[in-house]
């Protein structure tokens, strides 16, 4: 009899239910308000509820006919004699970036999700929790779909990004990984992530936001430490790092006692006693810290967010992260 907290072969990213379920939570526990002084934005890049007349006091400089009657400078105008206005910083909500990998390695998944299926759930808590903290001042989304070739879109701003990305990611489905379509397909998608960061990196305002959903697999290659480099130049990256349990420490379970392992990197094999477990668990806590420190070394802001992780703990740290 088949397990029934096993992956079904096929099915979307996301049900309806939990995607409600995601945005009532973020809802719930909103960001900070996501604005940022107009100096690290692209004049009119996105709306602003305030549009030239932020709180913020800049500067002030000689009247121009068309300039409104309210910023008058009372007091220059009084000590001068010439006309002076006031000139006020506006504030923008960022632009927001999301990409979601879907690459066939986001297809594994050992509890009851794929790494895919957690990280689309995590992409939208994310946006979710951004964009209802705006408040009406949303800045522009976009979405890019990593399964091959970057696929993207825009989805509008505020709460019906939201619901966008909602759809898209309920329309999106998880299929198996496929060993063959997995062989040898790591520096070509490397070449893809490279090109569409660098490409990002050209075309997005200053001060936007970009959020990865991504298990960070092959992300230590020379090419895409400069496409992060470029893109973390222009843009806040933050990565939402998923992971399946196992990949840090395999499971005591009675079943794999005695099972045959192989290590592919040292080209050895032997049973799975407890000391392969513990070697296992090291390797791989020394793996994932070298990777945290290179990405961080590139300035990405890093955030565990596998699949065993608390919705609630992932909303704590993106706002802990100015997120």
């Amino acid at each position: 009899m088949q397990d029934p907290r096993a992956p079904q072969a096929s099915r979307p990213l996301l049900d309806d239910v939990d995607a409600a379920a995601l945005i009532a939570r973020a809802r719930g526990q909103r960001l900070g308000a996501a604005t940022l002084p107009v100096a690290r934005r692209a004049t009119g890049d996105s709306l602003s509820r305030w549009l030239g007349r932020g709180p913020d006091y800049a500067e002030s400089r000689v009247y121009q006919p068309g300039d409104d009657l309210r910023d008058l400078h009372w007091r220059l105008l009084a000590r001068t004699g010439r006309p002076y206005v006031k000139v006020h910083r506006e504030e923008h909500a960022p632009t927001l970036h999301l990409l979601l990998d879907l690459r066939a390695g986001m297809g594994f998944g050992a509890r009851v999700r794929t790494k895919a299926e957690q990280a689309a759930r995590m992409l939208l808590l994310a946006c979710a929790a951004q964009a209802l903290a705006a408040e009406g001042a949303a800045g522009a989304v976009g979405l890019s779909l990593w399964r091959g070739a970057m696929q993207s879109r825009d989805l509008g701003r505020g709460l019906i990004a939201v619901q966008r990305l909602a759809q898209r990611l309920q329309q999106e489905r998880i299929e198996p990984p496929q060993p063959t379509r997995m062989a040898g397909a790591s520096e070509a998608m490397n070449t893809v992530f490279a090109a569409w960061a660098q490409r990002l990196a050209r075309t997005l305002p200053e001060g936007a936001r970009v959020l990865l959903a991504s298990d960070g697999a092959g992300w230590d290659a020379p090419d895409i430490d400069a496409a992060l480099w470029a893109l973390r130049s222009r843009a806040e990256v933050v990565l939402l790092r998923v992971t399946d349990p196992v990949e840090a420490d395999l499971p005591d379970d009675a079943l794999l006692d005695g099972a045959v392992f192989v290590d592919l990197a040292r080209h050895q094999s032997g049973a799975l006693s407890a000391a392969a477990r513990a070697a296992f668990a090291r390797r791989a806590a020394q793996r994932r810290d070298a990777l945290l420190a290179r990405w961080r070394a590139r300035g990405l802001r890093c955030i565990d967010a596998g699949v065993d992780r608390d919705d609630a703990a992932v909303l704590r740290a993106l706002r802990l992260a100015g997120a």
